[in-house]
């Protein structure tokens, strides 16, 4: 008896640990919920009303809970406005890759690389990258961490971009040339969406012309 009492004893000391691990993990699905919810709301806000307004208190009006809440998760608004960094900058993870392992004719990895970018550029949410770019311009630490954001994702698409068309030869020159041409291209074209011109298709389609015809004078390739 006193042995099955003890076995009784065990299995409730055991489903006790279960329910607290059980609860310990439902507190932390909790609080990174909120988390997403208030970072959906800052880029809602940057979105909306623009860097300038993106307050603590605004941020929490937005994803319905308190300061309080707010504050418990983001101590500050830098705080908050590197997690919204954290979570836009994913949707430049394009597989840039693939482009080279395919073996494209080069006409066509021209074409798909650019698509690919301008899958980034187009992004709606890519705006609020650049809304806080120029809002801090007067906050020397939240820029600088910006600023090494913008240098690691532009190193590592360009390196991409080089392996793609290592084959025919393309020099590294060469390809800083094309790649900083048609960067300058679609950001212009990203931020002209600010002042309602929405871009055709020809212009992209345009862009892909001239960068292919510069990779050509840059590798003496032939026309595919």
């Amino acid at each position: 008896m006193q042995g099955q009492d003890l076995e009784k004893s065990g299995l409730h000391k055991a489903k006790g640990v279960r329910r607290a691990k059980r609860s310990r993990r439902t507190q932390e699905e909790r609080s990174a919920e909120t988390r997403r919810k208030l970072v959906a709301a800052a880029i809602r806000v940057s979105q909306e009303s623009g860097y300038a307004n993106l307050t603590i208190s605004k941020v929490a009006q937005h994803a319905g809970l308190t300061n309080g809440a707010m504050q418990h998760h983001f101590a500050s608004r830098d705080d908050l406005v590197l997690a919204v960094l954290d979570t836009l900058y994913p949707i430049v993870d394009l597989p840039f890759e693939d482009i080279a392992s395919r073996k494209l004719p080069v006409r066509e990895r021209v074409n798909t690389f650019i698509d690919l970018l301008w899958q980034i550029y187009s992004h709606p949410e890519y705006l609020v990258i650049w809304d806080i770019a120029f809002g801090t311009r007067g906050d020397a630490p939240l820029r600088a961490k910006l600023q090494g954001y913008q240098r690691d994702l532009a190193a590592r698409i360009f390196k991409q971009f080089a392996a793609s068309f290592a084959d025919v030869g393309l020099t590294p020159q060469g390809a800083d040339q094309i790649f900083s041409l048609v960067i300058s291209c679609l950001r212009g074209f990203a931020l002209q969406t600010l002042f309602g011109v929405e871009r055709r298709r020809v212009d992209l389609e345009q862009v892909k012309e001239i960068a292919y015809d510069r990779l050509l004078a840059h590798t003496g390739a032939r026309k595919k």
